[in-house]
């Protein structure tokens, strides 16, 4: 056997022996860096074999006056209130030092796991695992299997993550965040950066309670019921939204945000060229699980009921439902012009949650 030949087989082995929990390896995690793993999706895409998706982002905290001087150009805004502990808790992670190409390590179960793809410039790091169904079953715990992140010996830190799983059957619920289930008044400026960064999080009433009622109606189709947070808002604000949601006992489900670019000419814009984001991600959700059922929930602020109804002309079998939130005291006629041509049982429109039950 040549030493070339020897060598590449004995590579092979140590990569192989990596995934199999044989053989120890430790991300690149400093003491001094933060990893943030973001609830993701995994569904079967045979009998056999399940595609899990892991997203994360790795980062080392940062703050300081220079920040607050940003925020107020990125925003356009000097009468933000800088100093206050809130507004530091959900600014900071505008102003973070990502890390790049940083190869993290997950355990799942007994099992580690090496990402494909290192860390990107903006500190995120994805990939999908295919694995086998009976090993996934093993892992699942409800409609969740969770994991974290492999650090190095000394570091007693647990970075964990949460992948929701969508069986081939079932009935999912994407929902907006901004002025669906949470008041953010995106359409005054003013109000929209209090609400984001200086003022308690507001739910919309009845909103919470309405999801889980529609959860337990769901639960009597074949498959589980499954939530998809699908929103403008960026992944920075990630933490306090997902805390957000906790507090208000809205049903836990993935996130599915936006990147923020600094390139972005504002805030306000950012929020107002959502509809690709919002289409492409709903359709990729449709399209991986094409024998379940969806509901789409959004309000009527930006473009949620035209979106939803160019997907219910394009998934007339999955979509069984669209409610939309009227925020703007739209004229009818939006509504049916928007929605001409589906079933009027299809959509609904309301401004009190109190009608949906």
């Amino acid at each position: 056997m040549n030493k070339m030949f020897l060598r590449i087989v004995l590579t092979g082995f140590f990569i192989l022996s990596l995934n199999t929990g044989s053989q120890a390896y430790t991300s690149p995690i400093k003491s001094d860096e933060v990893v943030i793993f973001f609830p993701t999706i995994g569904y079967p895409v045979t009998t056999e074999t399940w595609v899990l998706h892991i997203h994360g982002w790795i980062y080392e905290p940062q703050w300081g006056g220079s920040v607050r001087q940003q925020l107020r150009r990125l925003f356009r805004h000097d009468k933000l209130d800088t100093n206050q502990s809130l507004f530091k808790e959900r600014a900071g992670a505008f102003f973070v030092d990502n890390e790049r190409g940083k190869k993290i390590a997950i355990r799942l179960g007994k099992k580690q796991f090496i990402l494909s793809q290192k860390s990107a410039s903006n500190g995120h790091f994805s990939d999908k695992l295919h694995l086998p169904a009976a090993e996934v079953e093993t892992w699942r715990h409800g409609d969740f299997i969770t994991f974290e992140a492999v650090t190095r010996s000394k570091d007693s830190r647990h970075f964990v993550g949460k992948i929701q799983l969508m069986d081939k059957t079932g009935v999912s619920i994407i929902s907006d965040i901004d002025d669906t289930i949470k008041i953010s008044e995106v359409r005054d400026k003013q109000a929209l950066l209090a609400n984001t960064f200086t003022r308690p999080f507001q739910a919309v009433p009845k909103m919470a309670d309405f999801y889980k009622a529609q959860a337990q109606k769901a639960q009597a189709q074949p498959g589980n019921v499954t939530f998809h947070y699908v929103s403008a808002s960026p992944w920075q604000l990630y933490k306090p939204l997902a805390d957000f949601l906790t507090h208000n006992r809205f049903p836990a489900g993935s996130f599915h945000l936006r990147l923020f670019r600094w390139k972005d000419s504002s805030f306000f814009k950012f929020f107002k060229s959502s509809r690709p984001h919002k289409i492409k991600t709903i359709q990729s959700l449709i399209t991986c699980c094409r024998f379940r059922q969806f509901i789409l929930i959004g309000d009527s602020g930006e473009h949620d009921p035209e979106i939803y109804a160019d997907i219910a002309r394009q998934y007339p079998k999955q979509i069984v439902r669209i409610i939309i939130r009227d925020v703007t005291g739209e004229n009818a006629s939006r509504y049916q012009d928007t929605f001409k041509g589906l079933p009027k049982s299809l959509w609904i429109i309301f401004q009190d949650a109190a009608i949906l039950f």
